[in-house]
């Protein structure tokens, strides 16, 4: 019985050593890794995106929304002028949608879908290259209905809650290539 002990310790210290001496399982926070961008990209000047919906002021609000997560971020920093940026990301808002998805008993909508497509380039200013391009970069979200809402109000505040996870899908995605 003692053999069997003194086995089974031995086993669990050679897979504690085993697991310290192996490289790392490559993992990383998001925001936090290397990605896929070069080292040398380390500010981006964000171009007022072109909106081509019928949504007045959805390109100003997306645009800000980017250059407020681009901020939080340690990897890119935004630059305030193109000439002083090593990168500059350009986008075009092609489709914005709201659709409601859930309804009360009496018709009115409890629950709404809010779809943005943007092609989305990001250049090295330097050379030209591109270095990340998505022709159809498309980000939906559920947007529910606080009680008591007036109608007029619910697509702008909707619209409003969808721009920070917008802009946090679009750099994690610049930033970690997927």
């Amino acid at each position: 019985m003692r053999a069997t002990a003194i086995g089974r310790w031995a086993a669990l210290l050679g897979a504690a050593l085993l697991s310290l001496s192996s490289p790392g399982c490559g993992y990383a926070l998001v925001g936090a890794g290397k990605g896929t961008l070069p080292e040398e990209i380390r500010t981006v000047f964000v171009r007022t995106f072109v909106n081509e919906t019928t949504r007045v002021g959805l390109e100003q609000l997306l645009t800000d929304a980017v250059l407020r997560e681009l901020s939080a971020r340690s990897r890119l920093k935004p630059a305030s002028k193109e000439s002083v940026a090593d990168a500059e990301l350009k986008g075009r808002l092609v489709s914005y949608g709201v659709q409601a998805v859930r309804f009360d008993d009496a018709g009115r909508a409890l629950e709404y879908e809010i779809s943005v497509t943007a092609t989305v380039t990001l250049t090295e200013r330097a050379t030209d290259k591109v270095l990340f391009e998505n022709p159809s970069f498309s980000f939906r979200q559920p947007y529910k209905v606080p009680p008591a809402t007036e109608y007029t109000n619910v697509e702008t505040t909707a619209i409003e809650a969808l721009a920070r996870p917008f802009a946090r899908s679009l750099v994690t995605t610049l930033l970690e290539g997927f």
